[in-house]
């Protein structure tokens, strides 16, 4: 499936209402939007991304073919991110992640 996978929790107010906002600013990046309950799935070509409000903040998730599109969409979100809400550098940290999406971090609504 996917080489390069990798997961960040980012702590932000009004995690539904920054999801919501992020997938408006990357619609023109992506090949499609598709939402399930509350989490929006970004299609890119040869990747994709997952953002899902929690509790308290915003689970987001990468999943790329390519190292070069997958570090792209990466900085996608997080320059988006930035321009839509404040976010400390410090609190935004990729981890690598495994086959099941949010297996650790912050908690789902």
């Amino acid at each position: 499936m996917y080489k390069h996978v990798a997961e960040a929790f980012v702590p932000v107010a009004h995690a539904r209402w920054v999801a919501e906002t992020l997938c408006t600013k990357c619609c023109e990046y992506c090949l499609a939007i598709d939402v399930t309950d509350a989490d929006k799935l970004l299609t890119f070509e040869d990747a994709r991304a997952i953002i899902r409000p929690a509790d308290e903040g915003l689970q987001m998730r990468v999943e790329g073919k390519n190292l070069v599109v997958f570090c792209g969409i990466r900085m996608l979100l997080q320059g988006q991110l930035a321009a839509v809400t404040t976010v400390h550098a410090q609190a935004l940290e990729w981890q690598a992640a495994g086959d099941v999406p949010f297996k650790v971090g912050g908690t789902t609504p």
